[in-house]
């Protein structure tokens, strides 16, 4: 078994990375989680004790605590608590991500970003850039994104509704920032998790460029629906909870086509430790429905506009623009 690894994650007080991480401390490597305020560090606490025992948690649990992603502000105190304790990272899952699909106007930063391009993408991007020097270059070491197949408007849930597309970055300031134009909840979701991959492939590149070891893997774990109201759709559902009901029974009883969360937690945590997805470069992984209530990870196919190259750069460009007029200037790659 693997043992004496550091590994960050973010989102893991609830949803697929509460199970993750319950996996991952069954490993007994040292897991650093960030959480957003007293209240869900309180609420991880207590889901987590029911799985792992307490001196395990004391010995390889490590909380970052009042850390809202949403705040850019709050990424210089993750960088300060690990060179504070000379801690050096073997493995980050960047896994935090919300939607509130249903909702007429934006959620907003402390930045004034639209919150889920804020929390999904520039939150994970900037924290990378500012941690970059901080994670061991070497054999077994990785980024970790949890993406979504929703990225591509081909794949069954892209299709639905409003479909991902960046249109080249043409006025995409605007959609995220000033006067939000032409706002979709459900499309700015789907656009996150397009950026999510477009980030990916534009830091594998740059890894490459510098000869690192270190693999970038996204993933998409599926369509996974919690059963109490914590996790991913703990926003969207506010706004039609009986639209939400109807849909989870149908897609976990009748369609089987969910994925059970505990599952998808473990393959994530497994993920953290695959040697076969040690230096790799890019890969996106994808959890893909096989049978009724039966998925398979495996290697996938990007949408067309996730594989450009051109755009990948442009919005790296962009990012770190954004970043850069708030006054957070730390980029390392």
């Amino acid at each position: 078994m693997i043992k004496n690894k550091n590994i960050l994650i973010t989102g893991g007080n609830s949803g697929i990375g509460l199970f993750a991480i319950i996996d991952l401390l069954k490993t007994k490597n040292n897991l650093y989680i960030v959480i957003k305020s007293e209240l869900r560090k309180q609420e991880f606490l207590n889901r987590v004790v029911k799985y792992i025992d307490k001196n395990i948690l004391s010995k390889y649990l490590n909380i970052i605590e009042n850390c809202d992603l949403s705040d850019l502000e709050n990424i210089k105190k993750i960088k300060d608590y690990f060179i504070s304790k000379m801690i050096f990272l073997d493995v980050v899952v960047l896994n935090a991500g919300l939607q509130y699909t249903g909702s007429f106007y934006p959620k907003v930063s402390k930045q004034g970003i639209e919150l889920t391009f804020a929390v999904n993408h520039l939150a994970h991007f900037y924290l990378i850039n500012s941690l970059k020097d901080l994670v061991n270059d070497k054999e077994g070491s990785k980024i970790i994104i949890t993406s979504s197949d929703v990225h591509d408007p081909k794949s069954s849930g892209g299709n639905i509704g409003k479909k991902a597309g960046l249109n080249n970055l043409i006025d995409f300031r605007q959609e995220i920032t000033g006067r939000f134009l032409n706002f979709d909840a459900d499309r700015s979701y789907k656009n996150s998790k397009l950026c999510n991959i477009l980030f990916a492939k534009e830091l594998a590149k740059k890894l490459k460029i510098s000869s690192s070891k270190i693999s970038v893997i996204t993933w998409a774990p599926g369509l996974v629906i919690p059963n109490d109201d914590s996790g991913f759709f703990r926003y969207s559902k506010c706004f039609n909870p009986f639209g939400y009901l109807i849909f989870s029974i149908f897609a976990k009883n009748i369609l089987g086509i969910s994925e059970n969360i505990e599952n998808a937690g473990k393959i994530l945590s497994e993920i953290v430790f695959d040697p076969n997805l040690n230096n790799i470069g890019f890969i996106y992984l994808s959890n893909k429905l096989i049978s009724f209530k039966k998925h398979k990870l495996v290697e996938s196919n990007i949408s067309d506009e996730a594989n450009s190259p051109e755009l990948a750069s442009k919005l790296w460009m962009l990012s770190e623009q954004i970043c850069r007029s708030f006054g957070f200037i730390t980029f390392n790659i």
